[in-house]
Formats: structure tokens, C-alpha cells, sequence
């Protein structure tokens, strides 16, 4: 079931299925994230996307993994 808009914040990270976000910032309804594959790591590339494609996308807040 896709995430509400509302709760999709700076500095948290989501699970989409495959593959987990971390978010970096959200500015006018544009998220920046980041990506990585479960058990995999992190992407160095940043990607926009739109709130609600984003929120659309994800599933559940998951905790993000230590040191990044």
C-alpha cells in the first residue's frame, strides 16, 4: 500500500520492495534521494522524483543503516 504523502520526511528511509531510499531533502514537492538494493550499497548518484510518484513507490519507513 503506498505511503502518504505527509509522512514522507527528510532524513528517513523507505523500503519500495527490492530496493530502499534514503531521503535528503524535499523541496518544492521534488524529493532527493538516494538508493540502494536490499543487502546491497548505497548509490553514489542523487535522484529527484516527484512527492507524490515517490510516495506512490514506497511502501513502509525502515531504519536507516548505520554510518551513512
Amino acid at each position: 500500500m503506498p505511503m502518504n504523502e505527509e509522512d514522507i520526511q527528510p532524513g528517513k528511509c523507505y523500503s519500495a520492495g527490492a530496493e530502499n531510499y534514503k531521503v535528503l531533502s524535499i523541496t518544492r514537492q521534488i524529493v532527493t534521494y538516494q538508493a540502494w538494493p536490499k543487502g546491497g550499497k548505497f548509490s553514489p548518484l542523487r535522484i529527484n522524483c516527484g512527492l507524490k510518484a515517490f510516495a506512490a513507490a514506497v511502501r513502509k519507513e525502515i531504519a536507516c543503516p548505520a554510518g551513512i
